[in-house]
């Protein structure tokens, strides 16, 4: 069950994020404007994993091919485990812990929604200017989705006043911190520790 949950996260989070589609649906009226736009955030980052990693996929593949003089093979050898701990492990859960929150912890909404920008602009901008490409997957979900998810938010919070001074300067901060360190940078960390200790219990058996 963990290797298919381990394998298949994506498919599954495609599915939650229909889930979650509904269930705001069903409730729409009784949501607050914050508590709604987090929760369509969590769905967006849902949609936007689909497409880096089934529909069409291959992200992993496409940063290694375009942002590497040599490939790395053998960084990549343990993705699907590192790229499961970081997507689900840190991104679901901050994701859901916000939502859940809301009003209650402002500065970590504003983190992951300045992370949805942060997204926006790396996928759109960033990602294509430094590859010299026009598409990469995840930009077609963090233009339709993830933009204006975090666009309403802003407004939301901005027009209602109901953010402090201590959310902004809490949030906005973190939200950067979490925009540069993403997923792809904790992947490759991890998977780098795992191959050190993979080689330490070798040479310790030898």
């Amino acid at each position: 069950m963990y290797n298919f949950f381990k394998t298949k996260w994506f498919d599954i989070g495609l599915v939650i994020s229909f889930v979650i589609i509904k269930g705001i649906l069903m409730h729409l009226n009784k949501m607050s404007y914050v508590s709604l736009s987090l929760w369509m955030g969590f769905s967006a980052l849902l949609l936007h994993q689909t497409e880096e990693y089934h529909w069409p996929g291959s992200f992993q593949k496409w940063i290694n091919k375009k942002f590497y003089t040599t490939p790395r093979q053998n960084l990549y050898k343990n993705y699907d485990t590192s790229s499961f701990i970081v997507n689900v492990g840190v991104e679901w859960s901050t994701f859901i812990l916000a939502a859940l929150l809301a009003e209650k912890a402002l500065w970590l909404g504003i983190a992951i929604m300045v992370f949805c920008l942060g997204n926006f602009f790396k996928h759109t901008i960033y990602y294509n200017l430094k590859a010299k490409t026009r598409y990469n997957p995840g930009m077609l979900t963090s233009i339709v989705f993830m933009l204006p998810v975090s666009v309403f938010f802003f407004w939301s919070v901005i027009s209602d006043g109901t953010a402090g001074v201590w959310d902004y300067t809490v949030g906005i901060p973190l939200g950067i911190f979490f925009s540069m360190v993403s997923s792809v940078t904790l992947i490759e960390w991890l998977q780098e520790h795992m191959q050190r200790n993979k080689s330490v219990m070798v040479n310790h058996c030898l």
